[in-house]
This record gives structure tokens, C-alpha cells and sequence, in this order.
């Protein structure tokens, strides 16, 4: 848990309110808007798992065509950490960006 937790503060401060839900759970908002939830698959695979909450029951577990699922290594859960991030960074837009970027720094 704690490499994850590590790698996801690797993206602040586009990540906060990082939480640590469980052993096997923590949280955290994206850019202000998204929230994003990881899941440790403790069966024996030894895979973290990464959702997007769109609203509702709403959640993504696949963005442009990239899986967060299904990762390993720290290189693949800091690829999935970067597809979110290029996801919302899509989603929300240069003013929006720029904005968050005025409040919080780079």
C-alpha cells in the first residue's frame, strides 16, 4: 500500500484528499472533479486496480482505450496513475487547468 500511496503523490498536486481506505482500498480527487478509487486484488495476483467515478453509479475502469486494471509493477500502476491524469486533464480543459494551476502551482 504504501508504494502506491507513494506513486499516486507522485501526480500531486493534481492529486488530494488522498485517502487510505483499508489495506486494500484508498481514494483520491483529481483536479478537483474526479474522484478515483484503487483496489488491491489480494487473491493471490497480487494487482492493483484503478476506477474513476463519473457521477451516480457511474465509474470508468477503461479510459481511451487504456485499462487501469490489472497492475503489477510500479510502472504499470504509474501508467495507469498517468491515463488518469491525461483523461481528466481531456475532460476538463485548458481554462479549467490553468485555473487549478493558479490556485495550486504546478
Amino acid at each position: 500500500m504504501g508504494d502506491v500511496l507513494a506513486l499516486v503523490s507522485e501526480i500531486r498536486p493534481a492529486a488530494n484528499q488522498l485517502v487510505r481506505k483499508s489495506d486494500v482500498e484508498l481514494g483520491f480527487v483529481i483536479y478537483d472533479a474526479f474522484s478515483v478509487r484503487g483496489l488491491y486484488d489480494d487473491y493471490g495476483s497480487g494487482n492493483w486496480g484503478f476506477s474513476i467515478a463519473l457521477g451516480g453509479d457511474a465509474v470508468v475502469s477503461t479510459v481511451l482505450g487504456r485499462r487501469l486494471g490489472i497492475r503489477g509493477t510500479p510502472d504499470e500502476v504509474r501508467s495507469a496513475l498517468k491515463a488518469v491524469d491525461e483523461y481528466a486533464r481531456l475532460r476538463l480543459g485548458p481554462e479549467y487547468l490553468a485555473a487549478h494551476e493558479a490556485a495550486y502551482g504546478s
